[in-house]
């Protein structure tokens, strides 16, 4: 790469523990000389990015000098940027108040050398579409699931001016560009689907086990109700009431604990189920080491990075037909993809495991964790994201 591209990152806060193919994508395009800087939006999580990536974040809406300051700052620093913002506002149709407040909002965005703007959700280029065409630069998105699957729900023709304005998609699965699609995106609009990926130097199957008395199950992520906790622990009744053991582990925190224990308790499986809460990577691995069956019941899931560590440890892997997620492994070949909703279907899909000889489990074993190394390495997600932003006939 002859020219260091410079690629502006606009996310609605720093990424979390659990965002680990944001914090991914950081670390592998600096390490492929890019230079990359984080806009962000929000002041909410304090977890390290690489030290190279400089941090911008957005004015406080609030604090009236503050926001009367950057105004200014902006104006005098970048007089054509903020005309040419100002001027595709006006012909977007929007009033100039709302003009205006959008150019103090990106305030900490113009100005600065970017080549590409890349919205790591559909979600944050929202109000802020003119931006990468008032400063020379281009516009790509990423889609990664509530962004396509649930927002717009609430928010018809919510991403119109956006659909005008993308040079370049990134999508995490098909689904979720079909979805697009169905929303408006323009076929002809370029995308590139770059999946997830993992750490398979970190996560790699070290042991082949015989399924454990009681049977071992484990889910790991945040607990939302997205992630269709309520359905697992209901499948988890149906076991009980047949008479298997077993022992279920959650590992995560979230806003939406409090409904995961009253369900525990409604359903007597206080003895069976256990909140791990959020865990350091290492004990992450041991919780994999430990468990025989890892189970995603999502509702919506735009691909997950946990279905992939567990296949890549050797775990059998049963998930819901939640958009991503039946791309992420292959039915009946690496893991079992069920109806999401469903209780009684992964009921009876784990009843199956149960009912399944150790040679056949192992073959499904091997061929999970061979997928993931294949498919869903770092190297290779790296080298798809340098492609992105290098070539624009990808």
């Amino acid at each position: 790469m002859s020219k260091k591209i410079n690629i502006g990152l606009v996310l609605p806060a720093m990424p979390g523990y659990s965002e680990t193919f944001i914090h991914n994508k950081i670390n592998g395009l600096i390490k492929n000389g890019f230079k990359v800087v984080l806009f962000v939006s929000r002041k909410e999580n304090s977890v390290d990015v690489h030290p190279s990536a400089n941090i911008y974040y957005q004015v406080d809406i609030n604090n009236k000098i503050n926001l009367l300051y950057n105004f200014i700052k902006i104006f005098v620093l970048n007089p054509l940027i903020c005309f040419r913002f100002l001027n595709l506002e006006r012909a977007s149709c929007r009033v100039w108040t709302e003009a205006l407040k959008n150019l103090i909002i990106n305030s900490h965005i113009i100005g600065k050398p970017l080549d590409w703007l890349h919205f790591g959700f559909a979600t944050v280029a929202l109000r802020r579409e003119n931006v990468a065409e008032a400063m020379g630069a281009k516009l790509a998105v990423s889609f990664r699931g509530f962004d396509v699957c649930l927002y717009p729900h609430q928010n018809p023709d919510c991403y119109n001016l956006l659909w005008k304005k993308i040079d370049k998609v990134h999508t995490i699965s098909n689904d979720l560009y079909q979805r697009a699609l169905s929303l408006g995106l323009s076929y002809k609009t370029p995308v590139v689907k770059i999946t997830p990926a993992i750490d398979t130097e970190i996560f790699r199957f070290t042991k082949n086990q015989n399924l454990h008395v009681p049977l071992r199950i484990l889910t790991i992520g945040r607990l939302v109700w997205k992630k269709g906790y309520e359905y697992a622990l209901k499948s988890l009744d149906i076991l009980k009431n047949r008479q298997i053991e077993f022992e279920y582990h959650i590992v995560g925190e979230g806003s939406y604990r409090e409904p995961i224990i009253y369900a525990i308790k409604q359903l007597g499986l206080t003895d069976h189920v256990k909140l791990k809460g959020y865990l350091s990577q290492r004990n992450i691995i041991k919780e994999l080491e430990w468990a025989d069956i890892y189970i995603q019941p999502s509702i919506q899931e735009g691909f997950c990075n946990s279905v992939l560590e567990a296949q890549a440890m050797g775990l059998l892997c049963i998930v819901s037909n939640a958009e991503g997620l039946a791309e992420n492994v292959q039915h009946k070949e690496t893991a079992w993809v069920i109806p999401k909703r469903d209780s009684e279907c992964l009921a009876n899909q784990v009843i199956n495991i149960l009912n399944t000889d150790e040679k056949a489990l192992k073959q499904i074993k091997e061929n999970a964790g061979n997928r993931v190394r294949k498919k869903y390495n770092l190297p290779y997600q790296e080298k798809e994201f340098c492609k992105f932003y290098i070539n624009n006939k990808y």
